[in-house]
């Protein structure tokens, strides 16, 4: 018994399955996760290795390159890069996609384990690390209205304990303010008269500041144990202490050195809107919902505003709030979409009672969407919704045309049940075929290996579900409530349809083309091949881009003064930026964190419907208003990526050049001279060199076989130094609950000197007294600050953002300008990357899948027919399709991108679909009638669904065509390719399929009578 027939005769038991269907879905929507994108992996591994005091230079030669080569080899590795920085060394290995991070970290251990006797004296064991994109803070806050130790105070007594008890907030973590310390900076020349050194002050110290069990003590019957209490109690114990000498005597502290109960050292300052403030990040839990902790966290600030009047807490970045906002957007888009469906369903049908019956398969399909989604495992978010919103208008292509033809047949004088079941049963292979091509072109999207599979594939999973879903409702619902609530007028009957004008207007066009047929067909071949020749020869001008950029309201400076830069000089900067933007109208927020590197800002715009600026204009003023700061470099971003980043993109660069090459200092000159040449291009924002050189200072050159005679390491003399002129946290003493660090280091005026540096003493093992000078050659000099590689070569990377023009333009200009006029000496070589290989990468592998879509529609299609020919006539709707998608992104003034790719490729399934239902029809007529009069026959009678199916899918995507609302930009590309390529193909498709189906057709019959002539002359011949 077929499906229709079992929903017709059983209503009670497909009615509990719907419910059922409804019940489920709505259960599960509310348990579906929420974020802005779903859940990546990504095949990246860290080796951190730590190395104190050493020079970059140092720790490539002596950590970096070892670690390096040991893992070079190691299965499954792509691209291998290292940066080198002082006292660090940070390995990156990329994997190719799909392989085995936990089994790759295993073999990283065996590899590593190999060369640690290698590596030299002070370097820590090296650490391998995940990386995880999902591990970012969710929300910063920034806490203002008081001095810096008062609202760290605050922050750590009160905001942070009360914000980690919520649910799902993994940690709130403190940053900025001054906490207590207790110093203790001792004098060089009397630590030297007294032949002691800081070691054993710090030994000292800590000798006198502990506490332990000593053991129990038998009271009658009970046994009783017994500890010694030794702790600091007040500062005045410090004071106390004694350091005994090598002839053993009792050296005041006090007198080796000044004791200071204060305050930290400034390394940092943070500002709220020009305000002194600290800072709280607030990091999930893994598994939690981002928008429900953002809603917990929320109330908690809001409470804590009450309990704390003078204090002001402001939530300055809030990334559940853009993924609301982009939630919400889509959301909205797709009840519009729906609304419009609806509507032009009614005024084709002109009874409502058919519309409602077509209109429910959008709800019942999207929660059965939902319910699947739910056991999928995949979240509500901005790619997921987005599937739906684009489907929307698909959802009642199915049921349109089953409705359509049991309206066909209850006018044709059919009673209710046979008309149901007969309507029904006589689309079902065309709907499900046409249901699978669209379905199909989702398979080769999901073998992708790439991040695009980890982004897209959820998408497409989600297009298949509702998909899938509303052929289920068209074969099975739409029946069984046609057969109980269906009203038909007499009017429906074929003869009547073709009596209205749109129609007999078609059915003359349709005529005339088909007797100038061969001047048609020449006329589409000919305008295809000069569309085609115009778009390679960039007649036609169609710009491309990685990723739609979109506007998250928030822009991210950085600036720095030239030279030896200090906090107090960066802080000055940070007010002079400060007061050249803070009167922008369409900023919000401003918070900024100083230090001795850099000025780093972030700049919160007012809500995106609030403002009459988008994000990148915002930015592009605010590098004008701070470009002429005398002694100052300032770079402006504005974040308009999915992932983070500026520029637009996935969370790189837009463009970016790297040389390679085995000197620093001649990557240095050729990457300024690159950069010189590619600040002239228009469009061209942010350059920024990977290689500079650091700031002025003292290199201490540790001779190992002095150090070795007098019984030292390297890393004794490092930690030794480091202590003497950074301090060290040497013990600490709690105070009414307050736990206050006490740092032991040498008096400032006695470390900021050369001659002071040579004269700090270390003790050999043999009890001498031995200085500086002798274990270590200390001179003046000025470094690089970092050193990158790539696959175990040097390289200096310049990257750049740009402003208002397309990505792959500005690369193609940018290659230009460097490969004519940038002169690389022997031994050093340029290569391209940043959004632009990203995006070349990218297309080249959707090149690959939309031919692969192509063919599996065709597969399909020729299953159904069980024909290689039909199927080819119809492949003419996927030429006609992409001419419409380009003139689409052209006339609308939208860049190609990623997004409209993979629009493009949906749009292969999709066009197809009005050609498959009407060579269905016309091959049915052709059994009674010529060829010519069957199509003049079926393809009228099908116009009306096929102009239905047409508009409900492209006016549903309006919405989103239009980019209207949060984050709508990501799927404004695909929406926009789904229109123009579906109408433009849609109303070629009316003549151009009827008439290569007439020529196709007359040529396979004239094929096969000739065949049938030699058959029989040979078996004549024979007789």
């Amino acid at each position: 018994m077929k499906i229709s027939d079992i929903s017709v005769n059983r209503p009670v038991t497909i009615t509990m399955l719907i419910l059922a269907v409804i019940l489920i879905g709505g259960i599960a929507l509310t348990r579906l996760p929420m974020d802005l994108t779903p859940e990546m992996e990504m095949p990246f591994l860290m080796i951190r290795t730590s190395y104190s005091g050493a020079t970059p230079e140092e720790v490539e030669e002596l950590v970096t390159r070892p670690v390096e080569s040991s893992v070079a080899t190691i299965d499954g590795l792509s691209n291998l890069n290292s940066t080198s920085s002082e006292g660090s060394s940070m390995v990156f290995l990329e994997f190719d996609y799909g392989t085995n991070l936990t089994e790759a970290k295993n073999d990283l251990r065996d590899l590593i384990s190999r060369i640690e006797a290698r590596l030299p004296d002070g370097a820590d064991e090296p650490r391998i690390m995940n990386f995880d994109p999902n591990a970012q803070p969710i929300m910063q806050l920034s806490v203002a209205g008081g001095s810096a130790v008062e609202l760290k105070k605050i922050a750590e007594d009160t905001i942070q304990p009360r914000l980690e008890k919520i649910v799902g907030v993994a940690s709130a973590e403190v940053s900025g303010g001054r906490s207590r310390e207790i110093r203790i900076n001792a004098d060089q020349e009397q630590l030297a008269a007294y032949n002691l050194n800081l070691n054993q002050i710090a030994a000292a110290v800590r000798a006198s500041n502990q506490s332990g069990g000593l053991g129990t003590v038998m009271v009658g019957n009970e046994e009783i144990s017994v500890r010694a209490l030794g702790e600091f109690e007040d500062f005045s114990d410090l004071e106390k202490i004694e350091i005994t000498t090598a002839a053993g005597d009792k050296v005041p502290l006090t007198l080796l050195a000044d004791l200071e109960d204060g305050y930290q050292e400034v390394n940092s300052i943070s500002y709220l809107n020009g305000q002194e403030s600290i800072g709280l990040s607030i990091q999930k839990q893994g598994d939690s919902n981002t928008v429900t902790v953002a809603e917990e966290v929320k109330s908690a600030v809001a409470e804590l505003r009450e309990e704390m009047p003078g204090i002001d807490i402001q939530i300055t970045s809030n990334n559940a709030q853009y993924i609301e906002d982009s939630i919400d957007s889509v959301l909205q888009n797709f009840i519009i979409g729906g609304i419009l469906a609806v509507i032009i369903l009614f005024l084709f049908l002109r009874n409502f009672s058919s519309t409602i019956v077509i209109a429910t398969a959008i709800p019942i399909s999207v929660l059965a969407t939902f319910a699947l989604m739910y056991f999928a495992d995949l979240s509500l978010n901005l790619i997921t919704l987005g599937g739906i919103a684009l489907g929307v208008g698909m959802l009642v292509d199915n049921s349109i045309v089953v409705l359509e033809n049991i309206y066909r047949h209850r006018a044709l004088g059919v009673g209710r049940l046979d008309a149901a079941k007969e309507g029904a049963t006589e689309v079902a292979t065309a709907i499900s075929a046409s249901t699978l091509t669209t379905v199909a072109v989702f398979i080769p999207v999901i073998f992708i290996e790439d991040l695009l599979a980890q982004i897209f594939t959820p998408m497409a999973l989600t297009v298949t579900f509702s998909l899938l879903a509303s052929l289920f409702v068209a074969l099975t619902f739409i029946p069984m409530l046609s057969s109980k609530a269906l009203k038909v007028s007499e009017n429906e009957s074929d003869e009547n349809v073709k009596k209205k004008r749109y129609v007999k207007y078609y059915q003359n066009l349709l005529s005339k083309s088909l007797r100038h047929r061969y001047k048609i067909i020449s006329a589409f071949v000919i305008f295809f091949i000069l569309f085609a020749a115009g778009l390679a020869a960039d007649i036609i001008p169609l710009e491309t881009e990685y990723m739609p950029a979109s506007d998250q309201g928030s822009i991210r400076v950085f600036a720095n003064m030239t030279g030896n830069s200090t906090v107090e000089l960066n802080n000055e900067l940070a007010q002079k930026l400060h007061n050249r933007i803070e009167d922008i109208e369409e900023i919000d927020l401003l918070t900024s964190r100083v230090n001795s590197g850099r000025v780093n800002m972030t700049v919160e715009l007012i809500p995106l419907e609030e403002r009459e600026k988008d994000v990148a204009a915002v930015a592009e003023e605010i590098r004008n208003r701070t470009r002429n700061i005398p002694g100052a470099s300032v770079n402006v971003s504005a974040m308009t990526s999915m992932m983070g980043g500026g520029g637009g993109g996935m969370g790189g660069t837009a463009v970016e050049a790297q040389i390679k090459g085995p000197d620093l200092d001649t990557l240095l000159t050729l990457g300024e001279n690159a950069e010189n040449l590619i600040t002239e291009i228009e469009g061209i924002r942010n350059t920024n060199l990977s290689l500079e050189k650091g700031n002025e200072e003292i290199h201490v050159k540790i001779n190992k076989t002095q150090a070795q005679n007098y019984g030292f390491t390297d890393s004794d003399i490092i930690s030794y130094v480091n202590m003497a002129l950074s301090g060290s946290t040497i013990s600490q003493l709690t105070e009414s609950g307050e736990e206050i660090a006490i740092v032991l280091k040498l008096k400032d005026s006695e470390s900021t000197s050369l001659r002071n540096l040579e004269n700090i003493n270390l003790f050999g093992s043999n009890g001498t007294t031995v200085p500086l000078s002798q274990l270590a050659a200390i001179e003046e000099g000025r470094g690089y600050s970092s050193i990158a590689r790539e696959n175990q070569q040097r390289y200096i990377s310049l990257s750049a953002d740009i402003f208002e023009r397309p990505l792959g333009e500005v690369q193609t200009e940018v290659e230009s300008v460097m490969d004519s006029e940038l002169n690389l000496p022997s031994g050093y070589t340029i290569s391209y990357g940043g959004e632009a290989e990203d995006m070349a990468s990218s297309f080249s592998q959707l090149f690959i899948a939309a031919i692969l879509a192509v063919v599996l529609v065709y597969m399909v299609m020729a299953s159904q027919f069980e024909s290689l020919i039909h199927p080819f006539v119809i492949m003419f709707t996927v030429p006609l399709s992409v001419v419409g998608a380009v003139l689409g992104l052209i006339i609308t003034d939208t860049a190609l991108s990623v997004n409209g790719l993979i629009g493009a490729i949906m749009l292969v399934g999709i066009v197809v679909n009005n050609a498959i239902v009407m060579i269905d029809y016309i091959n049915n007529r052709k059994t009674q009638m010529s060829r010519k009069e069957a199509i003049l026959e079926a393809a009228p009678i099908r116009l009306r669904p096929i102009l239905m199916t047409t508009l409900t899918t492209t006016l549903a995507l309006v919405p989103l065509a239009l980019g209207i609302g949060t984050g709508a930009e990501t799927q404004q590309p695909m929406a926009i390719v789904v229109i123009g390529g579906l109408l433009f193909s849609t109303i070629l498709t009316l003549i151009i399929i009827p008439v290569v189906y007439d020529i196709v057709d007359e040529i396979r019959n004239k094929f096969v009578n000739w065949l049938r002539k030699i058959v029989h002359k040979e078996e004549a011949l024979e007789e």
